[in-house]
């Protein structure tokens, strides 16, 4: 069973109950929502993923922010005492708190992100966490008759980045695979027969790649632990590339792994190519990221980059 499942089932046989005999007049101004943080999110949770904020915690009550000082704390502890110790055959540990989190929809996109809508200007999506993102941008709409929290997950979902800052954005993960790949694993760290250095920059190579595809699929790239999980549900390039990431991970040593991962530079930058980004598909130097910088047109987003990373200004 799916968090969200979980919840919705929470909700309408213990919690919905308890509110309609108590608390009826704010009915039609709540939302509730499995939002935030984890893989409840994204729907990507399994059994393993039950030791933290699983079940009712991530239940998320939200109200206006004058039925929260009101009601908040009454209708926290109300459906807090009637938690099950198990439901549906899942037994999850009660909250410390014995309490539900109460919130308005906006103050809690503002825990989530630091936004309450998205951005606006490029120096507000300079500033962003891709991951917070990702997640501001999933959920799961539980009850909503007001359609507000609906209405705020579609909002995030339909807001992304101004192009020259995705450019940037590119640009930083395509020097990240240029250094720790071609650079460093393919030209040395192969070469040298140092296995424990490999590991490290292929660890850093390969979310580089799947932060890459996720950037051409106009995705925010989720925590590394998921992403992955996000990867796979990815429309475009997905199956050009797992194939080399299974290789990758059965491969048998490290002239093999180096080869490997020099393939897969070579497939990006065909795709990149594809796009139109740049002509030639053997540019190597800095997997073309460069030439994506000299395409921004801003000049208040190249005096981010200088800022921010000056290791990529180039005007």
């Amino acid at each position: 069973m799916k968090c969200y499942e979980y919840c919705q089932a929470l909700f309408d046989e213990i919690f919905l109950p308890v509110l309609k005999e108590k608390y009826s007049e704010i009915l039609l101004r709540l939302s509730v929502g499995v939002i935030g943080q984890g893989s409840e999110v994204l729907g990507a949770d399994d059994e393993l993923s039950r030791d933290h904020d699983w079940g009712p915690m991530k239940c998320q009550l939200l109200l206006p922010e004058k039925d929260v000082v009101e009601y908040g704390t009454s209708i926290s502890q109300a459906l807090g005492a009637v938690i099950p110790d198990e439901f549906r055959g899942i037994t999850i540990p009660q909250p410390q708190s014995n309490s539900l989190p109460i919130s308005t929809i906006d103050a809690a996109y503002e825990n989530l992100c630091k936004f309450a809508h998205p951005p606006v200007t490029n120096e507000e999506w300079a500033s962003i966490d891709d991951s917070a993102f990702c997640y501001a941008s999933s959920g799961f709409v539980i009850y909503d008759p007001s359609k507000a929290l609906s209405n705020r997950i579609s909002e995030f979902q339909a807001a992304y980045y101004p192009i020259d800052i995705w450019r940037w954005k590119l640009a930083q993960y395509l020097w990240g695979l240029w250094h720790n790949g071609d650079y460093n694993i393919r030209m040395r760290l192969t070469k040298r027969g140092d296995g424990v250095g490999l590991l490290i920059g292929q660890g850093a190579f390969v979310e580089g790649v799947l932060g890459v595809a996720c950037l051409l699929n106009k995705r925010f790239p989720v925590y590394w632990k998921w992403l992955h999980w996000q990867f796979q549900q990815l429309p475009k390039w997905r199956d050009e590339l797992a194939p080399q990431l299974q290789a990758l991970d059965a491969a048998a040593n490290h002239e093999i792994r180096g080869e490997i991962i020099g393939s897969m530079c070579d497939s990006i930058r065909r795709i990149l190519q594809e796009e139109g980004f740049f002509p030639d598909t053997e540019w190597r130097m800095a997997m073309g990221g460069i030439d994506i910088l000299k395409q921004i047109e801003s000049n208040e987003v190249r005096e981010i980059i200088r800022g921010q990373t000056p290791h990529l200004y180039v005007w």
